[in-house]
């Protein structure tokens, strides 16, 4: 609701209506005034925030829980081993062949996984909180070095709009992969507390 409000996106400190932009909706069929039919900033602002705070405390809870379990760390961090050339390339050809992990590859991340939640967690998850709170005049008015990190307030909100995107991107790809290595099992248990398999068909008798 807040971008299509201001459905356009500028690089350095200054952007408006009229000034050279990276990104237009207009470009894309959908001019300023069909925008703002389609979205409304002042309620969009106050969902933005509220979910902000949820985002932001659920990812600060989950981080605490898990690095104070000493598993996490074999857990998440991929080894040497599955760092290779050889091992990281084998497990690209799975996934584009869209092979359905076996149950013994069920109870462990895989290097893929484990790079990915990594860069979730300690580059991406951290990102959208600065370059959000770069765009806060009421904060950079307290740190205004948030401002001169990012370039300018414009860059700060066209860097936040790519990150959300690339995170909408790893929910999709996530829930593809669940629904490939078997929705229903993994739902179950998350409810039961037990893993049980993906069941297959028996051979023929």
């Amino acid at each position: 609701m807040i971008f299509l409000h201001f459905p356009e996106l500028y690089w350095g400190k200054v952007g408006f209506q009229g000034y050279p932009a990276i990104f237009r909706l207009e470009d894309w069929g959908i001019s300023w005034e069909r925008a703002e039919e389609l979205g409304d900033r002042r309620w969009g602002r106050s969902y933005h925030y509220l979910f902000a705070w949820v985002f932001v405390l659920n990812g600060l809870v989950y981080l605490a829980w898990n690095l104070w379990q000493k598993k996490y760390r074999s857990k998440m961090l991929p080894s040497r081993e599955q760092l290779t050339s050889d091992h990281l390339t084998g497990e690209i050809r799975n996934k584009l062949a869209f092979r359905r992990p076996g149950t013994t590859a069920t109870d462990k991340y895989n290097v893929l996984q484990k790079i990915s939640y990594l860069l979730v967690l300690f580059v991406m998850f951290p990102f959208m909180i600065i370059s959000g709170l770069a765009q806060m005049p009421a904060f950079t008015a307290i740190a205004p070095e948030l401002i001169d990190m990012f370039g300018g307030r414009q860059t700060a909100r066209t860097l936040h709009v790519i990150c959300t995107v690339l995170m909408l991107l790893f929910v999709a790809v996530h829930l593809l992969e669940i629904a490939l290595a078997g929705a229903v099992p993994r739902i179950r248990s998350m409810i039961t507390g037990k893993f049980e398999g993906v069941k297959t068909p028996k051979q023929g008798k």
